[in-house]
């Protein structure tokens, strides 16, 4: 009966090891992606304007409106920004996913030298 609960207890041991080192390896990738998406949308942001942005000027007094006659101005069919952003968006995803694609097949080859 000892030897039984002995068995069980190393088997349940060796198990939750393989666990826990799977979780390791997972941790890791999620974090290398996590850090890859974070990085790239950080650069993004730095380097490509962002048109949303308009700064508001508060008046402290009331003025009253001057009616003008404005000529409407023209608008682009091609925004050339939103089209230089998307661009620089999808390369900036495929070489993050080129990366990944990358880490995770070496390590997944590390794993197999190391089953051996």
């Amino acid at each position: 009966m000892l030897k039984e609960a002995d068995l069980y207890r190393d088997k349940l041991e060796s198990q939750w090891d393989n666990l826990k080192q799977d979780a390791s390896g997972y941790g890791k990738q999620a974090l290398i992606i996590g850090g890859v998406v974070v990085t790239t949308y950080l650069l993004l942001e730095a380097i490509l304007p962002d048109a949303k942005k308009k700064e508001k000027i508060e008046l402290a007094e009331p003025v009253r409106p001057v009616l003008k006659q404005t000529v409407p101005k023209r608008k682009s069919k091609f925004a050339v920004g939103e089209a230089v952003q998307s661009l620089v968006w999808t390369l900036a995803v495929g070489w993050a996913r080129k990366k990944l694609q990358n880490y995770i097949a070496d390590d997944h080859e590390s794993d197999e030298d190391n089953k051996s």
